[in-house]
């Protein structure tokens, strides 16, 4: 035990207070006193008053305010005293006086020199409960006090201290005997022993059951959110005569559309139960088909704005973004992913036949990376176990963001792989990590949109909707497929992939 201070609760209103100083310090404590203590006789002495200061004068009339210096006479009438000035020299002075005249005093933010601390209060009605920290961190101080005022009810703890004070009248005997009968009350009110395990057995069942509808019902509204919109799509055609368009549309470019379709569907399901590879297996599909390179990435990121969108917004509303991390990643994720689309929109074409090879070796080298977490066994704890974290984040930004952009995918293996492996907070990493991700995503996509123009809707309409239509789904595949065998197939899908990509273009 190093904080040896012994809490006490004044009754302020019947003791005098002496307040030196006038400006911001002499408010904020002036505040604090006046909102715990209304009535409390107050004498606020100092050279200069702010006129904030005075207009608390008005709602407050035991508050008298003298604009001199102070003097020893000031200590008379004082028990307590409170010095708010910004001079460290003046203040020890004061306290010297202070003591000659039996006054304990409090020093604004300078504990070594306080007498006495002014806790940080938590209010529930007639709950107080004052926080310390011995003087080291008001702010954490001030964090625990916001923790318990959200924590604790209102009008229930209110209700309980009014019920615990009739019963304490009423009952008799001596006063151990009063003890021992109020912990029992106050016990079983709280929960501590009253709980049986059979009580607590139908609780986690009704908790596990509500989950269980829950979930079911997020399919369902799904399901009929999938269906509401088939509907209206239906009529839109019918209405305006469009299943000739549609049929054309639909045909384009050997009947790609069904191909991105299926694709959407796979790489959604392998990203909802991975956390990552919907770049991966977009990519290796569209090379097998011999899309060129930049309508390979042009159609993945155009597709991946709206998809990781709501990713991103699930995550912050979560609380799993981290900002700073997020401003380190972005900006220089921003110029990777231009560099990238710029560089891969105009030699992406004329030296297809050396990119798409060099983008196949990629997402070959993913393929074995992915195959290697399928067998890789959990490691064991170890005190150094935990990797410093010395990952330059600008630099894994920019390398990211280029990669992602110029080969269609890459992010989440290359900077959410990496910062995890250091050590990191995993859910800060990928709640940050999506979020940077959206936003890169956003920078390709308009990046490729002006430089190769719009013409693979076709493409990005099979991704989008093959990914939409699994979205219902892809929560009760993620629990329902083993971890460790997806893993294993996704990576020799890619693998086997890419070496046909590879091949193909070498011969």
């Amino acid at each position: 035990m190093s904080n040896f201070l012994y809490p006490i609760f004044l009754k302020l209103e019947e003791l005098s207070l002496l307040i030196i100083g006038g400006g911001n310090i002499a408010l904020e404590k002036l505040e604090s006193v006046l909102a715990n203590s209304p009535g409390a006789r107050i004498k606020l002495v100092a050279l200069e008053i702010s006129d904030q200061v005075k207009e608390l004068k008005k709602n407050y009339p035991n508050l008298t305010l003298h604009e001199r210096s102070f003097t020893d006479n000031d200590f008379n009438s004082a028990d307590l005293a409170i010095v708010a000035v910004n001079d460290i020299f003046i203040a020890e002075q004061i306290r010297d006086r202070a003591h000659q005249n039996n006054t304990l005093v409090n020093i604004a933010d300078k504990p070594d020199l306080c007498d006495f601390y002014l806790g940080s209060i938590v209010r529930k009605g007639n709950l107080k409960i004052a926080v310390s920290t011995n003087g080291k961190s008001p702010t954490v101080a001030k964090r625990l006090r916001e923790i318990l005022t959200e924590t604790i009810p209102d009008e229930e703890m209110d209700g309980l201290l009014d019920n615990m004070q009739n019963i304490r009248n009423q009952l008799k005997g001596d006063f151990t005997y009063k003890v021992k009968e109020l912990n029992r009350l106050t016990t079983q009110y709280l929960g501590e022993k009253g709980d049986q395990p059979e009580k607590k057995l139908e609780m986690e069942k009704l908790i596990s059951i509500t989950k269980t509808v829950q979930r079911r019902a997020n399919i369902y509204l799904g399901i009929i959110g999938v269906l509401t919109l088939i509907v209206v799509l239906v009529l839109i055609i019918y209405q305006f005569n469009l299943s000739g368009d549609i049929q054309s549309f639909l045909s384009k470019d050997g009947h790609i559309f069904y191909w991105m379709l299926l694709a959407g569907f796979l790489a959604e399901i392998v990203a909802g139960s991975m956390g990552m590879g919907y770049g991966v297996i977009c990519t290796t599909i569209l090379l097998l088909l011999n899309v060129p390179p930049p309508v390979v990435s042009a159609s993945i990121h155009s597709a991946e704005s709206f998809t990781s969108a709501a990713g991103s917004i699930s995550h912050y509303k979560l609380g799993n973004v981290n900002k700073k991390m997020v401003l380190a990643l972005f900006p220089v994720a921003a110029v990777g992913a231009f560099t990238g689309a710029f560089a891969l929109s105009h030699f992406g074409e004329h030296y297809a036949h050396i990119v798409k090879p060099v983008i196949a070796f990629y997402t070959l080298y993913l393929g074995i990376n992915i195959l290697k977490n399928a067998f890789k066994g959990k490691n064991k704890k170890s005190g150094n176990s935990r990797q410093k974290k010395t990952t330059n984040l600008r630099i894994l930004g920019l390398a990211g963001g280029f990669i992602d952009s110029f080969a269609g995918g890459g992010w989440g293996p290359l900077v959410t792989g990496t910062l995890i492996k250091e050590g990191r907070t995993p859910r800060y990493v990928v709640g940050s990590s999506t979020v940077a991700k959206f936003l890169l995503t956003v920078v390709s996509a308009l990046t490729f949109i002006f430089t190769i123009g719009i013409h693979h809707w076709n493409i990005v309409l099979g991704l989008l909707l093959g990914g939409v239509f699994t979205a219902p789904f892809s929560a009760m595949f993620a629990s329902r497929l083993p971890a460790k065998k997806m893993f294993a197939v996704v990576g020799v899908v890619v693998i086997v992939m890419s070496l046909i990509t590879i091949v193909k273009s070498l011969t």
